[in-house]
């Protein structure tokens, strides 16, 4: 970067992109939204939400995607109807760029569920070459309604 550039701040829009060539790595590289169908949980009943995930590839590159989901472990419920497991993990395969990917990620309730609400933390990795390596990850949380 020259002197003249400097003085103009020519680079400086270029410099706030975390974006590497090639392996394009950004600081953000999905955009992740969830929503729950229905709305909320009944406690004390067994029953379902799903929990609906989509996942936007922002880069410029397809990404072999992958996400987790972690209930809380005070919490009687889980992704069975038994309310045992408490993490899970859904494998998207490869998203292109701009392209959204969607999972239905179901949650159960059992007949010994609080009201309350309680937070799950989702996960999101984009992998290497196969799904033992990552390459990039994304937190994000989201809050379940109990009544």
């Amino acid at each position: 970067m020259g002197l003249m550039d400097w003085l103009t701040g020519e680079k400086k829009a270029e410099e706030g992109k975390r974006e590497i060539t090639g392996g394009r790595i950004l600081a953000k590289p999905f955009n992740i939204s969830m929503s729950f169908t229905p709305l909320r949980l009944s406690a004390n009943q067994k029953n379902s939400v799903n929990l609906v995930v989509k996942l936007t590839n922002l880069t410029k590159d397809p990404q072999l995607v992958s996400v987790d989901v972690l209930l809380p472990k005070e919490a009687l419920i889980g992704f069975e109807p038994t309310c045992i497991n408490k993490a899970m993990e859904k494998r998207l395969g490869e998203v292109r760029p701009g392209e959204t990917a969607r999972a239905a990620i179901p949650i159960w309730a059992s007949t010994q569920t609080r009201p309350g609400v309680h937070g799950i933390a989702v996960n999101a990795y984009a992998h290497y070459i196969g799904y033992e390596k990552v390459l990039n990850y994304m937190k994000t949380k989201t809050s379940l309604r109990i009544v």
